[in-house]
């Protein structure tokens, strides 16, 4: 009688559960499949329980079962494949399927499915048929597909949709792990058909849990039937146990006589007092495990409300508040999405967004039909309200007002959970929107002194904008003097060249020999004259560099016979001195470097005349090795050194340090700072150590095939 009602309740509540969700939209194909599966489930469910208790007619039960099996797969891949939307999916596949459900369905009703009825034992089983391999073949394409394809959607969904999905998957992964079990497994491989009366209970779960998901969780809690469903059923199954272990331990002590009828009197009491006082403690600790599992999207309203004044104390600035908010409010509350809508002098002000952005904004004759504190969607029966709420997906809208002042709106969408807003979630969000509003006007209030800030900074701005043109003019007049300097050094040059050069026609005895007297006085004319060429050299080359027209020109060259030229020619100044001028030649011969020979014989010589000037004695080291693919010269001295404060600018334009000042006083600082720019030019670069007062390392590593260059700057002059 106890199974006769179960299974008439469990019809009725899948009926019930089907047709409601077919009557709240019959023009939706997810609820006409989702009606079609109920009704399947019910009739599975009805003539499952007919089979096992009435003699007559079995075979024709079973058959019916196994229509009602093969209805059920098929509306529950359909299902799947469309949930939740409204219209049906046809393509060539799903008509191919129907076809192939549909002749199945045929033959679940024929003698081709199960010829006849086995009895062995005196328990019955049908004997399948050759129809059987279309049966399996279906049940594997669209029971075993439908759950496949369900996992497929849960794992690639998102928000609401996950949580629908959620629990059609427990329904259905529970549905269709213990009905093949206990209906086909076992009655077809152990001919035990005991458990088929098991069948309604897990049936209706199913219809139930999808149902809440059809219904878009809006009909009840299933989590709380869940949870306290599994509560029960493992607090029975501990206690018949427990019940079972002590009753069989009793029996075997019977059985040996060791225990009297009295004795067994005790036990019994000892057993019912035992079951009575662990029962109260093992139903809480399995609601405690359940509600962990089932209930893990609850909060602490305290701890909600402590985060989230800590944000607001913690912030000034509007952007920052809204974003932060917005976040801290909807992770803890597991909101899909959220919306903070700020007015001033009844205009838009700022929106801030979190979760997913709305595909239109709310227009503000929408806004305002928002005109109360707060408007929760599920509470509307129905209405313009409601009806632009649905469009945009809000539930909750709150207002945002001070006691002097609105301030705007806050705008919630459905919960993560697929679950209304509950009363604690109502009085958490007042009590979020007083603090909100405040906070929103204090921020309003710093941005008004922060644009004021921004005024400030654009008058600064602009005189800053008068210096940088100030600054362009005076480039300008560099960019002047620098063409002044190339057009006097062009100038210049010609007329010293010619004086050069009948100078040294005179020492040459051209015009006569000279006297002791007079060629002391043409040697110091034509050093002077030497020295004025070579500035002016320099100056040229320094304008041609402001000018971009500093061009490397490299060609095959021996770096070997090139310092030795260089030494040659110093070696009497060095001599003079009293110095000593070394060349370390390198031990093997080296190839030939692509590089600019005049610019690199320019600053050889740079490095070694230097050296002989700034050295009161000792000796000037020259070194030429190879290193890898470059080579490497090195010109060391154990002159005046330079200074620690001085190293960082030595290669600046016309800079010297103050002790080369002292010693060579008509210094023009720009022999270093070109050297620097003619290695480099070519890929190369350069080496300094030095010690005051104890000598100097200049030098520079070159490859020995010149890079190409990478680009060219605006000027047009090549850059490696």
């Amino acid at each position: 009688m106890i199974e006769l009602i179960g299974v008439v309740v469990s019809i009725l509540a899948t009926l019930m559960v089907g047709g409601l969700a077919y009557l709240k939209n019959k023009n939706s194909a997810t609820n006409r499949l989702f009606g079609l599966l109920c009704v399947a489930m019910a009739g599975w469910t009805g003539f499952n329980y007919l089979s096992v208790h009435l003699s007559l007619g079995q075979l024709n039960l079973i058959r019916l079962i196994m229509f009602f099996v093969v209805l059920m797969n098929t509306s529950f891949f359909f299902f799947v494949q469309n949930f939740p939307s409204p219209k049906m999916k046809i393509n060539r596949w799903a008509v191919i399927g129907i076809i192939y459900a549909t002749l199945v369905l045929a033959d679940a009703l024929s003698p081709f499915l199960f010829s006849r009825l086995l009895v062995e034992n005196g328990s019955v089983s049908p004997v399948p048929g050759p129809g059987i391999i279309l049966f399996l073949i279906h049940a594997v394409i669209f029971a075993g597909g439908g759950v496949v394809w369900l996992i497929r959607r849960y794992w690639l969904s998102a928000g609401l949709l996950r949580a629908q999905l959620r629990y059609v998957l427990i329904g259905t992964v529970l549905f269709m792990t213990l009905l093949p079990l206990t209906n086909f497994i076992l009655p077809l491989a152990a001919h035990i058909s005991s458990l088929i009366i098991l069948s309604p209970f897990y049936t209706a779960f199913f219809a139930f849990a999808t149902g809440y998901a059809v219904l878009r969780h809006r009909l009840f809690d299933v989590r709380a039937i869940v949870a306290r469903s599994l509560t029960y059923a493992l607090l029975l199954l501990t206690l018949a146990g427990l019940f079972g272990l002590i009753f069989l331990s009793t029996q075997k002590l019977l059985i040996h006589g060791v225990v009297g009828s009295g004795g067994q009197s005790i036990l019994s009491a000892t057993l019912a007092i035992s079951l009575a006082l662990t029962f109260q403690p093992l139903r809480r600790f399995f609601e405690r495990i359940t509600n962990r599992v089932f209930y893990r999207d609850n909060y602490d309203s305290q701890v909600v409300l402590s985060k989230f004044s800590k944000v607001l104390v913690s912030e000034l600035e509007l952007n920052r508040i809204l974003k932060k908010t917005l976040t801290q409010l909807c992770e803890d509350l597991h909101i899909q999405f959220g919306q903070i809508i700020v007015f001033n002098n009844d205009r838009v002000y700022r929106i801030g967004h979190y979760g997913e952005l709305p595909k239109r904004l709310m227009i503000a004759p929408e806004l305002a039909k928002f005109n109360k504190p707060m408007i929760v969607a599920d509470e509307l029966d129905g209405g313009e309200r409601k009806s632009i709420m649905d469009k945009h997906s809000i539930r909750v809208a709150l207002n945002l007002r001070t006691r002097e002042e609105f301030v705007g709106y806050l705008l919630l969408g459905d919960k993560l959970s697929g679950d209304i807003y509950s009363g604690q979630d109502l009085e958490l969000l007042e009590i979020v929107g007083k603090e909100l509003a405040v906070a929103i006007l204090n921020a309003k209030a710093y941005a008004e002194i922060q644009d004021f800030n921004l005024t400030l900074q654009a008058r600064v701005d602009h005189a800053t904008n008068r210096l940088r043109v100030a600054n362009r003019h005076l480039k300008e007049l560099d960019h002047a003097k620098d063409e002044f300097i190339s057009m006097a050094s062009h100038q210049l040059r010609t007329p010293l060249t010619t004086i050069k050069g009948y100078l040294s026609m005179l020492l040459e005895g051209d015009a006569g020999k000279l006297t002791k007297p007079q060629k002391e006085f043409v040697d110091y004319a034509f050093g002077s004259s030497e020295r004025m060429v070579n500035l002016i050299s320099d100056l040229l080359n320094v304008s041609r560099l402001s000018a971009g027209r500093f061009l490397i020109q490299t060609k095959p060259t021996d770096m070997v016979q090139m310092i030795a030229d260089e030494v040659r020619q110093l070696g009497s100044h060095a001599k003079a001195k009293g110095i000593q001028l070394v060349f370390d030649k390198p031990a093997e011969p080296l190839p030939p470097a692509e590089i600019d020979d005049n610019k690199t014989r320019q600053v050889i010589m740079n490095f070694i005349d230097n050296a002989i000037y700034y050295t009161q004695k000792g000796e000037v080291r020259v070194t030429l090795e190879q290193s890898g693919d470059s080579v490497r010269l090195e010109v060391r001295d154990t002159g005046i050194g330079v200074p620690e404060k001085a190293k960082r600018k030595l290669f600046s334009k016309f800079f010297r340090a103050d002790n080369a000042q002292i010693v060579r006083p008509d210094g023009t600082g720009l022999g270093l700072y070109l050297a620097k720019r003619v290695i480099e030019d070519q890929g190369g670069t350069i080496i300094f150590s030095s010690i005051e007062g104890k000598g100097s390392t200049f030098g520079f590593e070159l490859p020995f095939k010149h890079p190409k260059p990478k680009h060219e700057d605006t000027h047009g002059r090549s850059k490696t």
